[in-house]
């Protein structure tokens, strides 16, 4: 339970802790805001969740540009959905230019939010690019090509400034962004190699579509003499034209045959630059394919070989059928809860290149949740103030940690001195006690009142699955509250009045309340479960780590 659910009921006030004024604080929002002009509020943060959908859709304009333009190369007939899908692209776009304007940046590690910085910085890099496109864009619009018949001059002289729309095929420089959007969303080793053989067979029929794409274009160069008119495929649909071209690029890879051959030099010349590049595609895309697909074996290989161990137990042990599959299954999900639990608390050596600043900050956000519902946290968590942050921060990385425990695992038993308290991230709990047992729900503190005064457990805290538990070193957390003025005297106010409520009650259980008259306290009630998991105290007194004097603070 929170200290807010300990120290009052149903229909209890929340305790709010008061501060003195804070010596040292960062500057309010609204002082920055002034300082900028107010427009920093429209600034976007570069892996924010707008900025990852907007590159996900800058994703989709790219791959729009990289399947149509090249298509150009065919007749192909302008529909109601090309069109408009044409437009919403080319706005697209232009929206992209103003997003990235309000869009922060990192300088060698250092997040960036200063709106004429970021100007700066866009103006230096990708600004002439887009600027250049976008007025290509729109020059292809107003030059249109309405009435133009096929064949005349005109049509001819439209058909090469189309042609320019290639250039727009340099913005698949983008598809980074998207690229790590996606990996950030990935969060296992084997979804990351999935989507790298996506990635590398997704790049293989890209490249293709261009090729084939090119080898027809190539035709146009020579009216009179080309392999389209050898094949007779000038009189045959758009759709069997294409299909014939994509047949022949991936036969350029050894993969099958096609009956498109060269017939003058600018042709031969293609094919003999396509089997340049199809050598290259070849050994790249056969190594990184075999490694890809060596990582997935390694996965499973470890599994495999547990499992096949398990079975040959099972079999020379002469264990009935039912029982072996029951087993089996059982140990199956116990595995896979296992690999997500170690997922969540992995050694992850680049991280040790971090600041210590870095790493509270990590810290923090990591164990914001669980610490927040420790009330006097949640206070201090809302005061925005700098020095507090860094004595939290400062917590996270010294006081809490993580533990992952299996099956039956016991976590505590009674008697035993309590010197920490423990959050239920996953899995389940059961507390034994001598009038029987009861499950522990997840995302709620156990014996924080431990945190408050010195205690003793007094039942047994058993896993039942595989659980991950964010563990509070008590003496830690009350030393990292001593640090600071600020958080020392909210700890101790805190402290004085969960006590006081403690006090008050004859029974200590989940809910307290603070009406009950003194004479309460002599009467008998039947023990609650919280009552037998914190036990019964007589007069609890405050830790001696925090202050009981104002004056002790100074």
């Amino acid at each position: 339970p929170t200290g807010k659910q300990q120290a009052g009921g149903t229909n209890t006030r929340r305790m709010s802790v008061e501060f003195a004024a804070p010596q040292t604080t960062v500057a309010s929002t609204a002082e920055v805001e002034k300082s900028h002009g107010g427009f920093n509020r429209c600034v976007l943060h570069p892996g924010g969740l707008f900025r990852t959908v907007w590159n996900l859709m800058v994703a989709l304009c790219v791959l729009h540009d990289l399947v149509l333009i090249p298509l150009s190369a065919f007749d192909l007939v302008e529909t109601t959905l090309l069109s408009v899908l044409q437009w919403l692209v080319l706005l697209s776009w232009n929206c992209d230019l103003v997003v990235s304007l309000l869009t922060g940046f990192y300088d060698n590690g250092t997040l960036v939010m200063v709106p004429t910085q970021i100007w700066i910085h866009y103006a230096k890099t990708w600004m002439i690019f887009d600027l250049s496109l976008i007025t290509l864009d729109w020059t292809l619009v107003a030059l249109g090509g309405a009435g133009a018949e096929r064949d005349s001059d005109q049509w001819q002289t439209l058909r090469l400034l189309r042609s320019l729309r290639l250039v727009r095929m340099l913005r698949m420089i983008k598809l980074r962004r998207a690229h790590e959007a996606f990996q950030e969303m990935l969060h296992s080793q084997a979804s990351s190699l999935y989507f790298g053989l996506v990635s590398s067979l997704g790049y293989l029929l890209v490249l293709n579509h261009f090729i084939a794409c090119g080898w027809f274009a190539v035709s146009h160069l020579d009216s009179q003499v080309n392999w389209v008119l050898e094949l007779g495929l000038d009189s045959q649909s758009v759709a069997y034209q294409y299909l014939t071209c994509m047949n022949w690029a991936f036969a350029q890879l050894g993969v099958g045959s096609s009956s498109a051959k060269p017939v003058n030099s600018l042709e031969m010349g293609f094919c003999i630059l396509i089997a340049f590049r199809s050598l290259m595609t070849s050994a790249t895309l056969i190594s990184t394919v075999s490694n890809l697909m060596a990582g997935l074996s390694k996965i499973k290989e470890d599994e495999n070989t547990e499992f096949r161990l398990l079975r040959c137990y099972l079999k020379q042990n002469d264990i009935p059928q039912p029982l072996s599959q029951k087993v089996t299954q059982f140990l199956q999900h116990q595995y896979s809860l296992r690999q997500e639990a170690r997922s969540a608390d992995m050694e992850v050596p680049v991280l040790t290149l971090l600041s210590k600043q870095l790493q509270g900050e990590l810290q923090f956000a990591r164990y914001h949740k669980a610490l927040c519902q420790l009330q006097v946290v949640h206070d201090l968590d809302q005061m925005r103030d700098l020095q507090v942050l860094q004595v939290m921060q400062r917590m996270s990385r010294t006081a809490i940690s993580n533990t992952v425990v299996a099956s039956k695992d016991v976590i505590f038993l009674a008697g035993a001195e309590a010197k920490a308290a423990y959050f239920t991230q996953s899995g389940s709990l059961t507390y034994f006690h001598d009038d029987g047992q009861q499950t522990v729900d997840c995302n709620s503190w156990i014996a924080e009142v431990c945190i408050w005064t010195p205690w003793v457990y007094m039942g047994d805290l058993v896993a039942e699955d595989v659980s991950r538990l964010a563990i509070l070193d008590v003496d830690e957390f009350c030393e990292t509250l001593g640090a600071s003025w600020m958080t020392q005297n909210a700890a101790r106010r805190y402290a004085e009045d969960f006590l006081e409520n403690m006090r008050k009650q004859t029974t200590w259980t989940v809910n307290f309340d603070e009406d009950d008259s003194v004479e309460a306290e002599n009467a008998a009630e039947p023990l609650g479960f919280w009552t037998r998991l914190f036990g019964r105290r007589l007069a609890p007194r405050l830790r001696t780590v925090v202050p009981k004097e104002p004056e002790e603070l100074s």
